[in-house]
């Protein structure tokens, strides 16, 4: 797909739209980590990764793949 062909505008709705989406997820995650600590690795005991996390990630591909099925992600 070429630039002109394009919709930024279109985009970038989508982009704030999906960010705010994840951000619910990720507020509700503060505040369920305020009360208990569930965290998993990932790729190494530094590197962790909580539920919050995953929901986040499963939400922006799941988005993602409705309104641009082409899109490789």
């Amino acid at each position: 797909m070429s630039l002109p062909e394009l919709d930024l505008p279109g985009i970038l709705t989508f982009a704030v739209s999906l960010a705010r989406k994840a951000g619910v997820v990720i507020l509700e995650g503060s505040a369920a980590m305020a009360e208990v600590v569930d965290i998993g690795e990932k790729k190494n005991s530094v590197d962790l990764v909580t539920e919050y996390d995953v929901r986040v990630e499963e939400l922006v591909k799941g988005e993602a793949r409705k309104l641009y099925p082409a899109f490789k992600l």
